[in-house]
């Protein structure tokens, strides 16, 4: 199976990605949307905006630079292991006069040095303020005032259809401009960290990481960080971070150095639409946990994998991913949450500790074992059968691909860990599981790639009308 990959080519690495769940963080249409009125411009020119833009526009240079991700096991998701093609030159712009400057994390982490190239050709060094993994953003400071600065937009007016356009340096060819429409926003890529992107046409290439996306009026609304790719080009899916994140993240930068997040100890992904009926919910809103790290906070109040978080706080109503994601960033160290939990499709309520965010694992080597065929197209072995596994997460491994698990993304590799809210530890788990689901429902896979976990859905194995239609067989 050729999956595409999320590629960081300075806009950077290129490596598989769990791309399994093509509705992971589906556009959200909102009524702002559907009442916009049409451009007067048509959507079509940027001339004028990119001519405001543009003196605010560097080019990076970095020396030295290391690939960091794979110790850091933070966001940008499954890129991080891969090695940087071109990875010595990034894009970057000017938000305030005093020489700040904002650029993508992944590529200046481990640089040995970096050196900044304003507009007017005027080059500096530059000094690394502090960079945050998880948003992949970094922040840089050079020794200038009086720069001329980026106007900054909110992202969060974005609308699917809407024109846009990016300004960097690909290949180092300064300053290019190229343009697109949105795509969807917010887009959640798997294993992200529920870290909400911008998804655009626009073409994006290695050296446009970090530079900026501007609307029709010359805002910036976004910074650019990654591609999704066959084969390491621009394949029309490009990703920005909205620039309502990176600037919250800047500020924290600048203020500290460092970033410091609200963390219970449980890996989620969006309870998309698709996922929402293996676990009896209607609509696709909350937070479905993926993973629960030993001695936590949320392995002590009893969250388990498969468990769907609602709401947090008080409220009644299920919330939106990112709310829910927010929510838990925001709250400090030492308070306690409470969560509204959907178990075996039922409510309850649980309180859960806050500590500050850890990174996660590295991901594990895999060796080839002797396989056993199932069903879905799936050829899986018990663990321990392959190397390198942690016996606190028994499970399964994939040892081939076909039908309509691979049309769902999952490959060689991969290693099962649920079947819905049911945990497999073998083979015999796997079928059980797997029996006590009626062919015309859904079914969600627990799915781990390296170090990065995710729901997969299965499309039911029979239609809901073939399944309720009785069989009539002759009589004898």
């Amino acid at each position: 199976m050729n999956a595409g990959t999320l590629a960081r080519r300075t806009i950077g690495a290129v490596a598989g990605a769990l791309a399994m769940t093509a509705g992971m963080g589906a556009w959200s249409q909102t009524r702002s949307c559907l009442d916009r009125a049409p451009s007067a411009s048509q959507g079509t020119d940027f001339v004028a905006a990119a001519a405001r833009q543009s003196p605010a526009v560097v080019s990076i240079t970095v020396a030295g630079a290391g690939n960091e991700w794979a110790a850091a096991g933070e966001m940008p998701p499954p890129t991080r292991w891969g090695q940087g093609v071109g990875r010595g030159f990034a894009s970057g712009f000017v938000f305030d006069p005093d020489g700040y400057i904002l650029t993508s994390a992944h590529a200046v982490t481990g640089a040995q040095a970096v050196s900044v190239a304003t507009a007017d050709q005027r080059r500096f060094d530059a000094e690394v303020v502090g960079i945050d993994r998880r948003t992949d953003v970094a922040l840089l400071r050079i020794a200038a005032s009086n720069l001329p600065v980026v106007a900054v937009g909110q992202s969060g007016e974005l609308c699917p259809g809407e024109w846009v356009a990016a300004m960097g340096a690909p290949f180092g060819f300064e300053r290019s401009v190229t343009a697109g429409v949105v795509s969807a926003n917010p887009r959640y890529v798997p294993g992200g960290n529920g870290v909400p992107l911008i998804q655009t046409d626009v073409a994006l290439n290695p050296g446009n990481s970090g530079g900026p996306l501007f609307d029709e009026r010359g805002n910036v609304v976004g910074m650019n960080s990654m591609i999704y790719s066959a084969g390491g080009g621009y394949f029309g899916v490009s990703f920005s971070l909205p620039i309502d994140t990176a600037m919250r993240v800047a500020d924290e930068l600048r203020a500290t150095g460092r970033v410091t997040r609200g963390h219970i100890g449980a890996r989620t992904q969006p309870l998309t639409a698709d996922l929402a009926p293996a676990f009896g919910l209607d609509a696709g809103l909350g937070a479905l946990v993926v993973r629960v790290d030993a001695d936590s906070p949320a392995e002590t109040a009893g969250l388990r994998s498969g468990d769907v978080v609602l709401a947090v706080g008080a409220a009644a109503a299920a919330m939106p991913y990112a709310e829910i994601q927010e929510r838990v960033a925001s709250a400090t160290q030492g308070s306690r949450l409470a969560l509204l939990i959907w178990r075996h499709r039922a409510p309850l309520t649980v309180q859960v500790g806050v500590v500050q965010s850890a990174p996660d694992m590295p991901p594990k080597l895999v060796a080839r074992a002797d396989a056993h065929e199932v069903r879905f197209g799936l050829e899986l072995t018990e663990r321990k059968g392959v190397l390198g596994i942690s016996l606190q997460d028994p499970g399964l491994y994939v040892q081939g691909v076909s039908g309509s698990a691979q049309r769902a993304g999952l490959r060689y590799g991969d290693a099962l860990i649920a079947v819905n809210d049911v945990r497999v530890a073998g083979l015999a788990d796997f079928d059980a599981a797997i029996r006590a689901i009626p062919e015309s429902d859904t079914v969600a896979l627990l799915v781990m790639r390296g170090a990065n976990r995710s729901y997969v859905a299965i499309p039911p194995r029979v239609s809901k009308r073939a399944a309720l239609t009785p069989s009539v067989r002759p009589s004898p």
